[in-house]
């Protein structure tokens, strides 16, 4: 009989459009990806964690801090398709079980490197709605109070899309279920990732922080990501 296991898997692109060579960028003394590699290394859920990458510096470094790697093919070496997480995902799941056919994974968890202040609680309870609250799939998302706005189209004003300026009451008195999705840790059941795709019918929340739902993606992010990091050191590495 195979054992299910969990799968942590870590998408690392060697090519980035904001900042060039991302995945290897220092938050604190570690490349970025190694700050995710060592939060699926402490989830005590997570029964195997590997590191996807076309990049084989990336592979080297996220070997050299535990991980296993796996060589992505050149068709998912990009961003340019609808879904290709998804795909990637699936492609993964594949190729690991081939490789050791006496496993099957059942729990996929989805952890993008770009995500360096995540909490390793927030793994860990991802999968448990999973595995024992039979949610097809968890994300992480923090509360957001923010008063949003859009611009008309005449492209010079603005009209507010989640609330009513006119009516508006005093902000400690103000609350509405508003959340933003972090992009820090995604579980989702196997048979829902083939049929559907990483976000179920049955979805549940795990609420995180808004300072460490930093998400990476361009120069201001990772120097913000930065400072974050070396005020809140004895936090995260606790």
């Amino acid at each position: 009989m195979k054992k299910n296991i969990s799968l942590a898997i870590i998408p690392a692109r060697g090519g980035s459009r904001g900042i060039p060579r991302k995945n290897l960028e220092l938050i604190g003394d570690k490349p970025l990806v190694a700050h995710t590699i060592e939060h699926a290394k402490k989830a005590k859920n997570v029964d195997v964690f590997l590191v996807n990458s076309d990049d084989a510096e990336i592979r080297t470094v996220a070997e050299s801090y535990g991980a296993l790697t796996m060589d992505r093919p050149d068709m998912y070496a990009h961003d340019k398709i609808l879904q290709e997480v998804d795909l990637l995902l699936k492609w993964t799941v594949e190729a690991y079980e081939t490789a050791h056919p006496e496993e099957r994974v059942d729990i996929v968890v989805l952890l993008y490197p770009t995500a360096p202040l995540r909490d390793v609680k927030a793994i860990d309870q991802a999968i448990e709605l999973v595995r024992d609250e039979d949610y097809d799939s968890a994300l992480s998302l923090y509360y957001d109070d923010s008063y949003l706005w859009q611009i008309n189209e005449d492209g010079k004003t603005v009209r507010p899309t989640n609330y009513d300026p006119n009516k508006r009451m005093p902000r400690q008195k103000e609350s509405w279920n508003q959340w933003v999705e972090n992009k820090a840790v995604y579980a989702i059941k196997r048979s829902v990732l083939f049929e559907v795709g990483r976000i179920g019918p049955k979805t549940g929340l795990v609420e995180m922080d808004k300072w460490r739902s930093i998400d990476i993606d361009n120069p201001s992010d990772l120097e913000l990501a930065r400072a974050v990091y070396k005020d809140k050191q004895n936090e995260l590495d606790s």
